[in-house]
């Protein structure tokens, strides 16, 4: 009877450690994954920065202060707001009197940055 205990014992314990192993063998796996993740991850964050910085380098960038003089159309302009990609310009001396209405029908205006151009004089 207690050899038979001990047997049984015995594979107990063996049972015991064969699922420790499997368990830290689990982890290690897990953690490998994980390192490999973190790596693919950190490489795709990389690509995404180089992408930004080589497309549209004037994009997010304050390049103009409220109130600058800039010119569009060959008109005399202010700078009233920037956004990412564009601006929010007032045509100074409005209304036109010369023009006609309809090309210039508003005292503001949003355009892209590079519509804007050195203040005419």
């Amino acid at each position: 009877m207690a050899d038979e205990q001990q047997n049984e014992n015995q594979e107990f314990d063996k049972l015991d450690d064969e699922e420790e192993q499997n368990e830290r063998r689990d982890e290690e796996e897990e953690n490998e994954e994980l390192d490999e993740e973190s790596e693919e991850s950190e490489e795709d964050e990389d690509d995404e920065e180089e992408e930004k910085k080589s497309s549209e380098p004037d994009v997010g960038k304050s390049l103009f202060t409220i109130g600058q003089q800039v010119s569009y159309k060959n008109k005399a302009c202010t700078v009233i707001n920037e956004y990412e990609r564009s601006l929010c310009i007032e045509y100074n001396h409005f209304p036109f009197l010369e023009e006609n209405e309809e090309d210039f029908p508003y005292r503001r205006e949003i355009i892209r940055k590079g519509e804007a151009e050195a203040p005419v004089e």
